[in-house]
């Protein structure tokens, strides 16, 4: 608020000393060659009178402060649509990433990315912004004091111009700890998300202390970056006005001892380019704080490009259900240079059951995630009755596989909502639950429960045993009503007799 006070009364204390002396010329000279807008009231047949510039006065602020609503109602709504536009993307990007490129980065990075850096962009942003406003406030001032006085002016811009060599400096250092804060940041994440991925092993088995010793490393380091950074920004802050009165005052002494200016020609100027040098301070402010936030627009800009070249390839054959069935072609397939399939042929009729056998590590995952469209052969083709898998329009045609993987997939939230992917709780759609809990040796289970049906799991489930993940897992996929049902040692983890009523 003092600001605005400072700016308006750079502007109009010399009219009120102008009306006060009833346009006397003592009053003009203090304006300078700002004596313009003395001459523009009078043009327009106003007295300069003390009353007419209070009037003027309070609706320059009342202006001001409705221009200001504006500015910050504007700025919720772009905040509002940036942040989510960036999101979108992002999650977008997430959604069409292939599998075999999505396992080979970082899901500390990606969570990272979506919760924090996006912030980070949104600050660099407006910090950007900030100081555009501030330069344009500062050409604006020191247009107005080169009008009043240009000796004086040519002199301060000398003396900015110096003390700006001293924040390039901090510049420099800044970016360099910002981009590294945000991967201390990602690192972060990524230990964090596999400790609450495996609490319980890691609680169970007195092993969380250690583990948190590693997190405790990485929390460190980037507090340290984190320190720096703010370090930065109090020798900016706290050089501030030193800079400011020094540069002022050097000018002023040599204005008054060794060019003979008279002080009373200068105070114009000096109001004036207290307020410049203000805005060319906030203007390094503004842009240290853009600099402190860069990390986060090199992260989000790096992840975007890093998706956008990873996107999953997809065929455009529409996919109306299996007639024939699945039939595997001469197929190999490699990761990297490792050999996991070699030229296998096999024909899965419609409407079968086959299961494959093998030791650890002898392809199966691999063999039903090539099914499941995740990944392509090597060599060789996969058909879907008359069409290569490469051809089908992949989105359409998992609409119809349903997948039970080794690793059990419960969401936090209730049974209900895990075994039907959130489906409306429509009188059909509970009496399709009640028929899948049946199938999946489940109604035991739901019945105990203090909500039954409404009941959380937990994160990852884990208030649930093994054995009932997986059962809830199957039932998900039951609710389907897939023609293709992939089973990746789904049943590991139940008792016999439950193992053989599913």
């Amino acid at each position: 608020m003092s600001c605005s006070y400072d700016r308006t009364f750079a502007i109009v204390s010399p009219l009120l000393q102008s009306a006060s002396n009833s346009g006397g010329a003592g009053g003009q000279a203090s304006l300078g060659e700002l004596r313009f807008f003395a001459d523009f009231i009078k043009w327009l047949e106003f007295d300069l009178t003390i009353t007419f510039v209070l009037c003027l006065l309070i609706a320059v602020f009342t202006l001001k402060g409705l221009i200001r609503f504006i500015q910050l109602s504007y700025y919720a709504r772009v905040r509002q649509m940036f942040i989510r536009k960036i999101r979108y993307s992002l999650v977008n990007n997430l959604e069409s990433l292939s599998f075999d490129a999505f396992s080979k980065m970082d899901s500390g990075r990606i969570q990272h990315t979506l919760t924090v850096e996006v912030q980070r962009l949104f600050q660099t942003m407006k910090f950007y912004f900030e100081a555009a406003q501030a330069a344009v406030m500062l050409a604006t001032y020191m247009a107005l004091a080169f009008l009043a006085n240009f000796q004086f002016a040519f002199l301060v811009c000398i003396g900015a111009a110096l003390s700006d060599l001293l924040y390039r400096k901090i510049y420099k250092a800044t970016k360099r700890a910002s981009v590294e804060f945000s991967k201390k940041g990602s690192d972060f994440n990524g230990y964090l998300l596999q400790t609450t991925l495996y609490f319980k092993y890691l609680k169970s088995t007195n092993t969380l202390a250690h583990y948190a010793r590693r997190l405790k490393r990485v929390v460190n380091d980037a507090e340290l970056l984190n320190r720096k950074l703010g370090n930065m920004n109090a020798i900016t802050l706290s050089v501030k006005e030193p800079i400011i009165i020094l540069i002022v005052s050097t000018v002023v002494l040599l204005q008054l001892r060794f060019m003979g200016a008279a002080m009373s020609s200068i105070i114009l100027s000096l109001l004036l380019f207290y307020r410049a040098l203000n805005y060319l301070v906030a203007m390094q402010n503004h842009w240290q704080s853009f600099v402190e936030n860069i990390g986060g627009m090199d992260s989000v800009a790096s992840m975007l490009n890093e998706m956008d070249g990873l996107k999953e390839s997809k065929g455009s054959s529409p996919f109306h259900g299996i007639k024939n069935g699945i039939c595997f072609q001469n197929v190999s397939f490699a990761y990297d240079e490792r050999k996991v399939l070699n030229n296998i042929n096999i024909d899965i009729p419609a409407r079968s059951t086959i299961a494959l056998v093998g030791e650890s590590g002898s392809g199966k995952t691999t063999f039903a995630n090539m099914i499941a469209g995740l990944v392509y052969p090597s060599s060789g083709k996969l058909m879907i009755d008359t069409t290569s898998i490469k051809d089908l329009n992949l989105d359409n045609y998992r609409d119809h596989v349903g997948y039970i993987s080794q690793e059990s997939v419960i969401f936090n939230d209730t049974i209900f909502n895990n075994i039907t992917f959130w489906a409306e709780p429509s009188s059909e759609n509970r009496k399709r639950f009640d028929e899948v809990v049946e199938l999946a040796a489940l109604t035991e289970f739901v019945q105990t429960q203090p909500k039954q049906a409404d009941s959380i799991l937990g994160d990852n489930g884990i208030l649930i045993s093994g054995g009932q993940k997986q059962r809830i897992s199957i039932a998900r996929e039951l609710f389907k009503k897939t023609e293709i049902l992939i089973f990746d040692e789904a049943t590991s983890a139940l008792d016999s007799q439950t193992e053989t009523i599913i």
